[in-house]
């Protein structure tokens, strides 16, 4: 079939003269796991594995973990997501992705306790997986396990993608789909196999339906099988082959409809009580105003150069594209393809999420399957033209290097978002609540009681870890007494503040006249029935 496999640039022919689609050598893969598996002890998750929610976006943390609390407790099906803040209504109920991770933890929790370290087990599991998938998918291409295993290792040197890998949040989750359905796609995509392409449609509507902007994945793939159906004229593809597309469209155009009801429904299920917990929707530049897009753009040059990658790696993956760009024919049009489209769609992510970049940098992570792809592309005119060199010991020494200084790069980051501002306020004044629920008890503070936390400005943070429902100062509800006095009627029974310094605030001296207790800087108050 010669329209079929000039469209690949021979990848076809080339892999089944190397022997077909077969795993990753076994060394290579035992390089692969070898070169992981110090990395993740550079990062020290040995001892991050068992550290409670805390460090760089605590806050999204805690919603994550305060959902599978209560997925927990209370025994609800996975589309019913309850909270500790009580929001506008005082139920707590709030979603955003499909809650796949809260809900299944939540339920081993009940068998377990509520071990959070089986959380961030979980996530890193996924990751591994996905490194794995992203190795033979790479080994499909290479035929060489050195480069093969170098492609994901280098993923891993991304300061943002290690701090997820073993942590709450689902895009790491997410990202870690959108790696395993690449190892089906591309054997759907070579190989004409329906079976490959349904699993890879599943994996990346899962990956879409965990974050929407994991979603480009599913989108990419079909956009390739669309691609692949053009045959130059007078090619006479088999019936079989006719079909494949078609199949891939129809399950595509399902996936991503999933994902579109799933988020309609968590946005309805969120009207009215939520109270902007969750961004479901897009941040345009055109929608923010002037006077901040500085800052905006400030906080997303601070993420280039801190969190995405280490600096001098940009330049890496640019030299790497090197050969491809001087020899593109020795590059599969669909790898040229998929690199053009992740990149347009990584710019109109940017476009769409621009007001999210300057603080969030995890809502960039599920694009960091772009830098991998750049290897890909690079490397794959290098394993083709240069054989040899990508063979000898002076380019694999180079290899190990760019290797070496970006996990260090990325170590470092990583204890800056543990020791540094990142975590002084769990370090200062949030660690003391998740070691005194007997205290709490003792005080009269039973785990039904509805509470205040200030000066707490996320959602959960602090009543995540007191282990009770209420209302923190979010919407700087200290300085508004009329609120305050509101959730008292709506059944805040106690005030727990975390600095003394909040004492001080005028708009808090009348409800601060029966204290009940105190342990270490936390300080307990009974607030006085509303008149």
């Amino acid at each position: 079939m010669p329209g079929r496999t000039d469209l690949c640039g021979g990848m076809g022919r080339w892999i089944e003269r190397k022997g077909g689609l077969r795993p990753g050598r076994t060394g290579g893969l035992i390089l692969l796991l070898a070169i992981l598996a110090v990395q993740a002890w550079t990062y020290r998750y040995p001892d991050l594995l068992f550290k409670r929610p805390q460090g760089y976006h605590a806050w999204r943390q805690s919603d994550c973990l305060s959902m599978t609390w209560h997925y927990m407790r209370y025994d609800l099906p996975p589309w019913e997501g309850r909270m500790h803040f009580l929001g506008t209504d005082g139920t707590g109920r709030a979603l955003s992705e499909l809650p796949m991770l809260p809900f299944a933890i939540g339920r081993l929790w009940r068998l377990t306790g509520q071990q959070e370290w089986i959380y961030r087990a979980v996530v890193l599991l996924l990751t591994l997986v996905g490194m794995i998938a992203l190795y033979r998918s790479a080994h499909l291409l290479l035929k060489d396990g050195v480069l093969a295993a170098y492609v994901p290792a280098f993923l891993f040197t991304s300061p943002m993608v290690a701090y997820y890998a073993n942590n709450f949040l689902p895009n790491a989750a997410a990202l870690a789909l959108v790696l395993i359905g690449s190892y089906p796609a591309a054997i759907g995509l070579v190989r004409d196999d329906r079976r490959a392409t349904l699993l890879a449609i599943a994996l990346l509507t899962l990956a879409g339906l965990l974050k929407a902007t994991a979603a480009l994945g599913l989108l990419v793939f079909v956009a390739l099988h669309l691609l692949r159906s053009i045959a130059p004229r007078g090619s006479s593809p088999a019936p079989g082959h006719r079909s494949g597309p078609v199949l891939a469209v129809f399950a595509g155009c399902f996936g991503m409809a999933l994902i579109a009801a799933w988020y309609a429904y968590a946005r309805s299920y969120n009207a009215g009580q939520a109270q902007g917990i969750f961004l479901i929707g897009v941040l345009p530049w055109w929608s923010i105003p002037p006077e901040e897009a500085g800052a905006v753009w400030q906080g997303f040059r601070d993420h280039v150069l801190r969190d995405y990658l280490r600096p001098d790696l940009y330049l890496v993956l640019l030299i790497t594209l090197v050969p491809a760009l001087l020899t593109p024919r020795r590059v599969p049009l669909l790898l040229w393809a998929a690199l053009l489209m992740l990149t347009a769609g990584t710019f109109a992510f940017g476009v769409l999420f621009f007001g999210a970049l300057r603080d969030h940098d995890y809502y960039s992570l599920d694009q960091a399957v772009l830098f991998p792809t750049v290897l890909l592309v690079g490397l794959t005119a290098l394993a083709k033209g240069r054989p040899a060199l990508c063979r000898s010991w002076p380019f694999q020494l180079a290899l190990l290097a760019v290797l070496v200084h970006g996990t260090d790069f990325a170590r470092r980051r990583m204890a800056d978002r543990y020791g540094t501002w990142m975590n002084h306020e769990y370090l200062t004044q949030h660690e003391p609540l998740g070691r005194m629920q007997e205290a709490l008890l003792a005080m009269g503070v039973d785990r039904e009681a509805r509470v205040l936390c200030f000066p707490d400005i996320s959602f959960n943070r602090s009543l995540y870890l007191l282990e009770r429902s209420g209302w923190t100062d979010f919407g700087t509800l200290s300085d508004d007494p009329e609120g305050i006095r509101a959730r008292m009627r709506a059944g805040a029974r106690f005030l727990l503040t975390t600095s003394d310094n909040v004492l001080l605030k005028p708009t808090l001296q009348p409800f601060l006249a029966r204290p009940v207790g105190r342990f270490e800087n936390v300080r307990v108050f009974d607030l006085q029935p509303v008149p």
